[in-house]
């Protein structure tokens, strides 16, 4: 059977970019269909050191270098009461080429990556969303909607980075792992006039650790800041008040932000996203590869996201590829060898924002001076590399089992809470 498509890639994100730019110069026809207009805003902006090498695999590297984004060498956490405050370099990492990475405007990045596809010979639709996928003998015949009406293809091979939304059934994304978190929730919006370091340290992410949560701040431009507000679900609700009066009432509760927020202003209205951690328990099967946040997604706090789709996109392409030239399917070896590469990438970051959100680990996160190059291999993994080679894998054990002990056997300074309550109340100060 003659196919339309060698392959239809389900989204235009950076997952489905990738993956297409990665299909379509290997010599196989392929179409990216893409539900919503470009430009179009997306949350997520920071990229990670370790992510660079992905595009620039993809040749988009230099486009990125001239699109003026705002340079990024680190991260500061602080104490929403301003009582500890920790800066992660990426020079200091152990691994060595983590120097910088980039703070984008999702809006203007992924437009860059999807006209790179484009570019590259890959036909691309936007305002085209699927409604369904029929399983035939030797591929996939697909249902679109478009501006003109429904329309039917057919591909060899679909690779889903359509996101966390199910859009259309697929059995795929039918069971869930369960997940080690909470439900969470995060507030945000873009604001101008946020306050920022001087020099190099401008670009750097700011996060603001709360006693149920945190805030990212993210410069994204001259003048835009992208703010958000990280908390569980149970909390919002305990709140009882709007999304906005939440956020503010948060800043307004805590030195820390109300000092880096002072004289800010939103630029639009608060946007809302809840319960966004999870991974589907298969990534592939037969013709059909799920990648990005349509394969899984944790938690927004060491900024994985991206790097995360990048990668997921290098291995499902090349596997496609693979599979493709042998005019087979997949085995049942290669979905499983996928999905144990990307979850096992993912669960490093895992145990990383596990410790984040229990106080005892986050108090050895904030350890001023660990030793034995612990702090090092910690920015190694911070900066994305979820490779654990020996000298990065003994030291986060180490780092583990420190966090797991602080408890019982404090090896790091205790950290203090005092001063402020849970999300959206007052400090006790205050009353």
């Amino acid at each position: 059977m003659i196919h339309d498509y060698d392959v239809l890639v389900i989204g235009g994100g950076p997952a489905g970019s990738c993956a297409a730019w990665r299909t379509q110069t290997a010599g196989l026809r392929t179409l990216v269909v893409e539900k919503q207009a470009f430009p179009r805003f997306r949350i997520g902006e920071s990229l990670l050191p370790h992510g660079n090498a992905l595009l620039r695999e993809t040749g988009v590297w230099p486009k990125l270098e001239k699109a003026g984004f705002i340079e990024k060498y680190g991260a500061s956490f602080h104490l929403s009461n301003g009582m500890a405050d920790k800066e992660v370099v990426f020079a200091d990492a152990l691994v060595p080429g983590l120097e910088k990475t980039f703070q984008v405007e999702r809006a203007k990045f992924d437009s860059i990556l999807l006209e790179h596809a484009r570019e590259a010979g890959a036909e691309v639709r936007t305002r085209t969303a699927v409604r369904s996928l029929t399983v035939e003998a030797e591929g996939h015949r697909v249902s679109l909607e478009t501006a003109s009406g429904p329309e039917e293809v057919s591909a060899r091979w679909v690779i889903d980075a359509s996101g966390r939304d199910q859009f259309f059934p697929s059995e795929l994304k039918r069971t869930l792992d369960p997940s080690p978190f909470p439900k969470r929730v995060a507030i945000y919006n873009h604001f101008h006039g946020v306050a920022r370091a001087a020099g190099s340290k401008g670009g750097n992410t700011l996060v603001v650790r709360l006693p149920d949560g945190w805030f990212w701040i993210i410069p994204i431009d001259a003048e835009r800041t992208s703010v958000g507000l990280v908390t569980t679900i149970a909390a919002m609700r305990q709140a009882n008040a709007e999304p906005a009066d939440i956020f503010r009432k948060t800043v307004a509760g805590s030195p820390k932000l109300s000092e880096l927020m002072a004289g800010s202003s939103p630029v639009m209205d608060f946007h809302v996203t809840s319960d966004y951690s999870y991974f589907r328990r298969q990534l592939a099967a037969g013709r059909m590869v799920l990648a990005g946040d349509a394969g899984g997604f944790f938690d927004p706090i060491f900024s994985s996201g991206v790097y995360m789709a990048c990668y997921s996109s290098k291995l499902a392409a090349e596997m496609v590829v693979r599979a493709h030239r042998a005019n087979r399917p997949l085995t049942n070896g290669e979905c499983l060898r996928y999905a144990k590469r990307v979850k096992a990438h993912a669960s490093v970051f895992q145990r990383l924002i596990t410790t984040f959100y229990d106080n005892d680990g986050f108090a050895v996160f904030m350890s001023p001076r660990p030793p034995v190059k612990i702090g090092a291999a910690i920015t190694a993994i911070v900066a994305g590399h979820a490779r654990l080679t020996w000298p990065i894998r003994w030291r986060f054990y180490a780092f583990l089992f420190f966090c797991r002990i602080q408890r019982w056997f404090p090896t790091a300074e205790k950290i203090d809470f005092t001063g402020m309550d849970a999300v959206a109340q007052t400090p006790r100060a205050a009353r």
